[in-house]
């Protein structure tokens, strides 16, 4: 048991030290650019729809005030 440890820390530390260059080719912006734009129409529509509710509201408090 010892043995099995000693070899899958030797084995990992070897995979540590992995010396091929990393891929540079393709920059990261250009895959996560999709799942950003997804995740940022969703938070856009929400702006815009709590910026109506805030605008009604000031609508009503106007109007309950001329009264």
């Amino acid at each position: 048991m010892k043995n099995a440890l000693i070899f899958l820390l030797m084995a990992g530390g070897l995979q540590a030290c992995d010396s091929a260059p990393a891929d540079k080719s393709n920059p990261p912006t250009a895959v996560s650019q999709p799942l950003a734009d997804a995740m940022k129409q969703p938070m856009d529509q929400a702006r815009d729809a709590e910026k109506q509710i805030f605008e009604s509201a000031d609508r009503q408090k106007q109007q309950a005030d001329e009264m």
